[in-house]
């Protein structure tokens, strides 16, 4: 069964995360020129970070790093990830943060209680940039395709209509109550699959719409 984090307990910690970024900005740019910007997503944009009650792998957050200006790095895929982990590892020195980890379509850094023998809170930071286009459909994310050994940007599409129908259940009332209570239980069928937060949030807002709108059962 999950839980939902205290913001007295997240917040320092995302506080944290946000000034190792700062100092990732600041060294991308004074070594390669290359500028982005940062956005927290999934539960903890929302305030939605959850835990397994008792278990032993903690909360998390997720950040999209979104380039904006290349730098020296363009074109240069698995240089431009390599140079990210460098600048997380510099980042992370003094912190009780574990190695930046090369993941597939992102950097995971991660706190463990090596005493309790449970990791306390991990992040992934994905590296993404938009088209000409804008973002409307979607974005480029950088991927570490490990079966062929080769890194890549690939498309992925954003879930259309979900912010317009999140605006028209908070009109409602209760309607937070009611997305807080469908993303657990979301969280609770999908304990132990590798499914990401904005997917099950995703998810959590069509089924209350639907609920709400389409069926009438709230």
């Amino acid at each position: 069964m999950y839980e939902y984090v205290k913001k007295s307990e997240y917040a320092p910690v995302k506080k944290e995360l946000e000034r190792m970024i700062r100092s990732v900005q600041i060294e991308m740019r004074k070594k390669y020129g290359l500028t982005f910007r940062f956005e927290l997503i999934g539960s903890g944009q929302k305030h939605l970070v959850t835990r397994v009650r008792g278990g032993n792998g903690g909360y998390d957050f997720d950040y999209n790093l979104i380039i904006r200006n290349w730098g020296t790095l363009q074109d240069q895929a698995k240089t431009l990830k390599l140079s990210f982990m460098a600048a997380f590892k510099n980042a992370l020195r003094g912190t009780p943060y574990s190695a930046a980890k090369d993941s597939t379509s992102a950097i995971t850094i991660k706190v463990v209680d090596k005493k309790q023998k449970k990791i306390s809170h991990r992040c992934d930071f994905a590296i993404i940039y938009y088209d000409k286009c804008g973002s409307n459909n979607g974005y480029y994310y950088l991927r570490n395709n490990k079966k062929q050994n080769v890194y890549e940007f690939v498309f992925r599409s954003l879930n259309s209509g979900i912010k317009e129908k999140e605006d028209n259940i908070l009109e409602v009332k209760n309607g937070w109550e009611y997305i807080r209570q469908e993303y657990r239980k979301l969280k609770d069928v999908n304990e132990g699959n590798e499914k990401h937060s904005y997917s099950l949030y995703a998810e959590t807002i069509n089924n209350v719409y639907n609920k709400m709108f389409n069926q009438g059962k709230l």
